[in-house]
């Protein structure tokens, strides 16, 4: 049996960006959250060139640092739908969204470097993600992003040894 270890609980952060489920947007879709692991396309982004400009003026600010921990931040993802009716101004909807959510958390004994994922989480999805749909699509009244407040997070880790792959394959005797 594999031996886990429980981590946490520990603070986390919860977003999701909601946006109408449409086959035009896929290709956008996947683009803007591929482009979170790549640091090249990240610095392309208006945001980030307009904060690093407005942030070289700051005492310390460390514009590689600040880069490699928006990198980190988005670690993953998770997408799914679901289907809503909203009043509109013509009356009620129906509607199938997509969902993103990102869940962030402090990697702590991970091997990050000590980078604060929690506090460049925001930045993260709400002008990498959120924002950019918002203007590339360019058609939609709203995009929605929700922030969850206050979650905490545990994590079941598998135990190093077993991780490796050298783990006790011996088995109790069946009865």
């Amino acid at each position: 049996m594999a031996s886990y270890r429980l981590q946490g609980p520990k603070p986390a952060r919860i977003y999701e960006v909601i946006l109408p489920k449409k086959i035009g947007y896929f290709g956008k879709i996947q683009e803007v959250l591929e482009d979170l692991f790549d640091e090249r396309a990240i610095r392309r982004v208006p945001f980030v060139k307009q904060s690093i400009a407005r942030r070289r003026k700051e005492p310390g600010f460390d514009e590689a640092r600040w880069i490699t921990s928006l990198c980190q931040a988005s670690r993953g993802y998770s997408i799914y739908e679901m289907d809503g009716r909203y009043l509109s101004a013509q009356g009620p909807i129906d509607e199938r969204v997509i969902v993103i959510r990102f869940i962030f958390h402090n990697p702590g004994d991970e091997g990050e470097g000590g980078a604060d994922i929690l506090g460049v989480s925001l930045e993260v999805v709400n002008h990498l993600v959120a924002r950019r749909f918002a203007q590339e699509l360019g058609v939609e009244e709203e995009i929605w992003f929700v922030e969850y407040s206050h979650p905490q997070l545990s994590i079941w880790r598998r135990s190093p040894a077993e991780a490796d792959g050298k783990t006790n394959t011996k088995r109790a005797p069946k009865s």
